[in-house]
Formats: structure tokens, sequence, C-alpha cells
């Protein structure tokens, strides 16, 4: 029986070879996965959704890269929607926001993980690792950015999200 990952993967592979019609269905398979990762971030429907846009003219340039022995295809494509919602996050940035410190400690809070697995391997994590990796992710700030508005050490605050990432990954994998 096939998975959602084998059917995913069977897409992908043929929007590699320019498949039209596969790009459609593959559109109509993981559209809504990838405008709530863009809404997490983003906040704003309208910029969710170019976001999302942008993220299926990267996956069809790009198809051909995809390999699943590094990853599930939807998996794949997310890491490409967060990166259109962060690339649109550093364009409309506003620096009060970045100067606030307490926004921060309140995404930290109040920002729902995207599956109810990567919350609960969230909070296995010690809590500067949680912290740093969340509000890096939700606002997209640099390492060095995040530093500065944790007022962390560059060093602490990359090994924080590092060994984070790296415990994120495992008990995913679980």
């Amino acid at each position: 029986m096939a998975t959602v990952a084998d059917h995913l993967e069977s897409l992908l592979e043929r929007v590699a070879d320019g498949d039209m019609a596969a790009f459609r269905r593959l559109y109509d398979a993981a559209a809504g996965r990838l405008l709530a990762i863009a809404l997490n971030i983003l906040r704003d429907r309208q910029a969710a959704e170019d976001a999302v846009q942008e993220a299926f003219l990267k996956v069809w340039r790009k198809a051909e890269r995809y390999d699943p022995s590094r990853g599930a295809p939807l998996a794949w494509m997310g890491v490409i929607a967060r990166n259109a919602a962060l690339d649109m996050v550093q364009a409309r940035r506003p620096v009060e926001e970045l100067e606030a410190a307490d926004t921060i400690e309140l995404a930290t809070h109040m920002v729902e993980p995207p599956d109810a697995r990567l919350g609960q391997c969230l909070a296995r994590l010690p809590g500067d690792q949680a912290k740093a990796i969340v509000a890096m992710y939700t606002y997209g700030l640099s390492h060095s950015e995040l530093a500065e508005h944790l007022a962390m050490p560059l060093g602490t605050v990359k090994s924080w999200v590092r060994r984070g990432t790296q415990a994120l990954k495992e008990c995913m994998e679980v």
C-alpha cells in the first residue's frame, strides 16, 4: 500500500520531468500544509499565500534536486515554504519588533508547533535551546540577531540551536 510520502515522491519525480498535471496534483496535495507553515511565520494570509506561490515556483524549478534518502517530500517542500516566508519576513520586518526583547520572549510561549509530535520534541529540549529555536524560526532571526536579543554570546546561541535541532531531528525520527 502506497503512503502519502510515496505518492508525493512519485509526483515530484514527474514534476522534475516537467509534468504540469503532476505539479497540479502536488500543489493540491501539499498547498494546505505549506500555507500553514507560512501562516505560522507571517501571520498574514495574503503574505502567506504569496510565500506559498513562491515556494511552489521553487519546487517546480528544483524538483530534480529532491533526494528521498535525505527526508520526506513534504519536509523538503516545507523547508522551501519556510524559507520563502522567512525571506518575506526579512524584507518587511519592522525594526521596532526586533528591538523589543519581550517580543522574542512572547514568541517562545505563544507559537504553536505545526504538529503535535514536534511540540512534544520541543518540550523535551532544555529551555534555552527550545527558546532559541522557536524565536529563530518564528522571526527568521540570524544567529547574531538572536544572540543580540537574548544578550548571549554568539557561540552559545549557535551551540543551542545546533544541539537543539540535532535533538529535534533525533526525536522526530523515533
